[in-house]
């Protein structure tokens, strides 16, 4: 037992050797919406987490000149005043976002406002060749609206194709396998459900990411605190550097912090390039790639490939999404505050779905904790043969691959708020970046509790539970 991620567990067990977890041999990507059809519905704005008294007007003159200038050349842009996402006035979006303090939030890394960081996208050279304007547009329509953020990729022309497979330095497999090229089910909901979070709970750090990725320096800048990865400082660098390929740019005992860059994969700007000029509606954008992509490539250890949506890496065998103490990862950074991941069912070597390390009262109570404190919950749940709405053949029930406990995929949503009727029901109020739905879904919580496998939560709403948690489902 080593200590990881600031608390005691086996990282061999959580997550590191190979699927979501605990040998799971699936990650969390390519899995169709549940069968049950929850309620769609359009959710009013939910306010940045833990704001008291959030700022909504123009006061400073130079917060008043940045909202002019981009006023000024949404109004004169004859082609992104508008959004191709629904048709609406990227006028009016930026007016709401003014008027419900999306726009002056300054929880940023860095403390920029949201404002800052949209003028700078105006107003500064975009790396790549892309429009200022445009990238303007698609991350005012992303804090207007997280629910529009997906991770479905788009096909690549014939033309585009053939140019990624006349490069010499291309990778060999893709050469020999330009089949890969045609990504369909994506593996990217882990980090598509982290940049919708972004969008929904810290405004002007999504502002940021989105400034700072489509800039010619095409990286994201980060200073976090050690105590966020591990309490140890050396153990925490260890994290960072050893495990994940990170390199801080310096150590510091005094401050205890580290600062570090993250970036996209080295194919990400092509995937960007191919959407910028052959975008669909209900596609990815330009923003989700890049930030897809820097997160993917951040979580795999830098190996992933946003041509085929693929990774290799160290800590887990299947090439497609990311695994659950991969995931944790990168939640860590993006809170900068220790979090735990909470894995609740147990699953045999063969995949089967065993039991639970708790009962489902106390997971919807870690849910409904960080919920009433400001946060989104982005949970990782499995379907089974008997949960996923397949009608299986009574001849075949005993095989090994159709034994109704039998896991057949997983994925990332995440929970927003709920919601409670007179009866005491609690129904969660959930994001899907893959059900090809622009709005928020309800799920009764006594459908989706018991597929949930795991899920991470601020570190000081769990802890009590952690120990207790994992030792029922290792066995340790």
């Amino acid at each position: 037992m080593i200590e990881s991620l600031g608390f005691k567990q086996n990282i061999y067990k959580a997550g590191l050797a190979g699927g979501i977890e605990n040998n799971v041999k699936i990650q969390s990507g390519n899995i169709s919406t549940p069968s049950f059809q929850g309620k769609i519905i359009n959710f009013p704005f939910l306010a940045p987490k833990n704001e008291l008294g959030i700022n909504t007007k123009l006061t400073s003159a130079k917060d008043i000149e940045m909202y002019g200038v981009i006023n000024q050349l949404l109004s004169t842009s004859a082609v992104e005043q508008i959004s191709p996402l629904d048709n609406l006035s990227r006028l009016k979006k930026l007016d709401t976002l003014l008027k419900n303090g999306t726009l002056l939030n300054n929880k940023s890394n860095n403390g920029t406002t949201t404002l800052e960081n949209l003028y700078t996208i105006a107003t500064s050279p975009r790396g790549n060749g892309f429009n200022n304007v445009k990238i303007l547009g698609q991350t005012i329509d992303a804090l207007y609206k997280p629910e529009t953020i997906t991770q479905a990729f788009g096909d690549i022309p014939a033309q585009e194709k053939a140019k990624i497979l006349s490069d010499p330095n291309l990778d060999p497999e893709i050469k020999q396998n330009p089949e890969l090229l045609d990504v369909t089910g994506s593996g990217t909901c882990v980090s598509a459900s982290f940049e919708s979070h972004l969008a929904r709970r810290h405004p002007a750090e999504f502002a940021r990411w989105a400034q700072e990725l489509t800039s010619p320096n095409e990286n994201i800048s980060f200073t976090i605190k050690s105590s966020s990865l591990n309490p140890s400082y050396l153990e925490a660098y260890n994290i960072l550097k050893n495990m994940f390929e990170i390199t801080p740019q310096g150590i510091d005992f005094r401050s205890q912090d580290f600062t570090f860059s993250l970036k996209p994969d080295k194919y990400a700007k092509i995937r960007a390039d191919i959407q910028n000029k052959h975008w669909d509606k209900g596609e990815r954008n330009i923003l989700d790639v890049l930030m897809q992509s820097t997160l993917m490539h951040t979580g795999s250890e830098q190996t992933y490939n946003s041509l085929t949506d693929k990774r290799a890496g160290k800590f887990n065998s299947n090439p497609e999404g990311l695994g659950e103490f991969e995931k944790i990862f990168i939640e860590s950074i993006i809170e900068n505050e220790e979090r735990l991941s909470m894995v609740y069912q147990k699953v045999d070597e063969n995949q089967n779905l065993i039991g639970w390390g708790c009962d489902y009262n106390t997971i919807q109570n870690h849910i409904l904790e960080t919920l009433k404190t400001g946060e989104d919950v982005i949970i990782g749940y499995v379907l089974t043969n008997e949960t996923s709405g397949e009608t299986l053949e009574p001849t075949y029930i005993n095989t090994p691959e159709n034994r109704p406990e039998k896991i057949i995929n997983g994925h990332e949503i995440t929970i927003v708020d709920y919601k409670q009727d007179k009866d005491g029901k609690i129904t969660f109020i959930c994001n899907d970046t893959d059900d090809g739905i622009d709005d928020l879904i309800e799920y009764p919580a006594d459908y989706l509790l018991p597929k949930i496998h795991h899920a991470g939560y601020p570190a000081k709403i769990v802890e009590m539970d952690y120990d207790r948690i994992t030792n029922a489902v290792y066995g340790v």
